[in-house]
């Protein structure tokens, strides 16, 4: 069962909960039981492709690209549109696992996205995207 003061799965028979020491014997509130969700049979991987194709731009393209084709004296431009790209991908991907994690868990299956990896995905790509349109622009 959950105790109904922090949330936090204890025994069913219990009559103080050994998370936050609050009694549960003596209080009227309904304790319900907690919301098993089954395993869920397929795998969600958005959120890593995300994260991979954040650090691609970013290593790959932003320091690696733009580096090379200043040095040969090409557009410097090209490599930060490329990224900007791949950032718009990663956000995508991002959001895509906190979506499909959401309709697991609607469906009564666990989720199997790593949320955190998702919205590191999500925000990084938003701040280093906006920093290469605007690299972009003044240049």
């Amino acid at each position: 069962m959950e105790c109904p003061y922090c949330h936090k799965e204890i025994p069913q028979d219990s009559a103080f909960c050994y998370h936050c020491g609050k009694e549960l014997n003596g209080e009227k509130k309904e304790i319900k039981e907690s919301k098993k969700l089954k395993k869920n049979p397929r795998k969600n991987s958005f959120a890593k492709l995300g994260i991979l194709l954040f650090f691609i731009a970013l290593i790959g393209l932003d320091f690696i690209g733009g580096t090379v084709v200043n040095a040969v004296g090409g557009n410097v431009k090209l490599p930060y549109i490329i990224s900007s790209l791949l950032y718009a991908g990663a956000l995508v991907c991002g959001v895509m696992s906190l979506k499909v994690d959401k309709d697991d868990q609607k469906k009564g299956y666990a989720p199997t996205g790593n949320k955190n990896y998702a919205y590191i995905s999500i925000f990084l790509s938003i701040f280093v995207a906006l920093v290469n349109i605007s690299q972009i622009i003044l240049k």
